[in-house]
């Protein structure tokens, strides 16, 4: 069953969250896919994986992009509600809602704690999921940028 974990991140550290949990997860061998609302946001953060690192980056591929079907992709983007790559990891940060995840191993949704429209958002869907996954997790960073493990959706 998949596993749902939510983190409430610092004003302005979601993206770097989000890229150390890639990182983490590259190294462990899993394949991500980062899902999108907005094109924008997903151009953005594609441009970034290259960029966020003087000395190395992250390999990946968006949805404009093509390559031969038989190249192993480790990170994919895109704003539509696929899984070409066969990623056993969903990373949301901007409020896409996928259709299903029981083909996922986990689910990650990242949070500015200061965005209150998309912490109601994903609030909802707490909600909305709650009875039908047992495995979720919530984890907050506290003042020395640790991560505890804490409800913060209540």
């Amino acid at each position: 069953m998949t596993q749902i974990i939510f983190y409430s991140s610092a004003p302005l550290q979601v993206e770097n969250t989000l890229f150390t949990l890639i990182e983490k997860s590259l190294e462990k061998g899993y394949k991500s896919l980062l899902l999108f609302i907005d094109k924008e946001k997903c151009s953005e953060i594609d441009e970034k994986l290259w960029t966020y690192k003087q000395n190395s980056f992250l390999p990946h591929l968006s949805e404009d992009e093509k390559i031969p079907d038989e190249i192993d992709i480790p990170i994919y983007l895109s704003t539509k509600n696929e899984n070409p790559y066969k990623a056993e990891l969903l990373f949301s940060i901007d409020g896409f809602l996928p259709d299903n995840i029981n083909n996922f191993e986990r689910l990650i949704i990242i949070i500015d704690v200061n965005d209150k429209v998309l912490l109601e958002k994903y609030k909802k869907y707490y909600l909305d999921i709650n009875k039908d996954f047992e495995d979720i997790v919530f984890y907050k960073s506290d003042d020395n940028g640790k991560w505890i493990e804490e409800n913060f959706m209540r």
